[in-house]
């Protein structure tokens, strides 16, 4: 392309006004777009119901740690008997609690053993544990066969407190 020097000036003068070229600001940010409002609302509303729940279920729960706390205070320095009753009226109580006094209350012998059993199916109840129970309300026989079937008990009792279900 052959231009004349009046055309080749003009050109010139042209390129020379042209200015480099000029990128866009980055894309900031803020504001965040819709997504990530959405995204933050879910977070947020799952971390307050998970907080809810965990709050909620401790409260509900309370009166297992309680319950554990006072098998933690049953101790050794009472007679084999005394230790039973205790730790059949702190099995008493939490049933109580936990299921309500017209339905507990008024159980005994086997209507209770079968209770516990049913409220506690997955956890093995020891086989002398209604001999064990009843043994606390006689003359004791040998108070080395109470020591074992106190800590049979007491390790049944812990496990249905721990894990008795509705």
């Amino acid at each position: 392309m052959n231009l004349d020097p009046q055309q080749h000036q003009a050109l010139q003068q042209a390129l020379q006004q042209l200015h480099g070229l000029h990128l866009p600001e980055p894309v900031g940010w803020w504001p965040l777009a819709f997504t990530w409002w959405v995204l933050f609302l879910s977070l947020g509303a799952m971390l307050l119901a998970l907080i809810w729940f965990w709050i909620d279920r401790r409260k509900r729960h309370a009166y297992r740690r309680e319950a554990l706390q006072k098998l933690r205070e049953i101790n050794a320095s009472m007679t084999p008997a005394e230790q039973i009753q205790q730790l059949n009226a702190l099995l008493k109580q939490v049933a109580i609690t936990a299921y309500g006094r017209h339905s507990v209350a008024a159980l005994n012998d086997q209507d209770w053993l079968a209770f516990l059993h049913r409220s506690a199916q997955h956890i093995p109840q020891p086989p002398s544990l209604g001999g064990t129970l009843q043994a606390a309300y006689r003359p004791a026989d040998s108070t080395q066969e109470l020591q074992i079937g106190v800590m049979e008990l007491r390790g049944y009792v812990q496990h249905w407190i721990k894990g008795h279900h509705f």
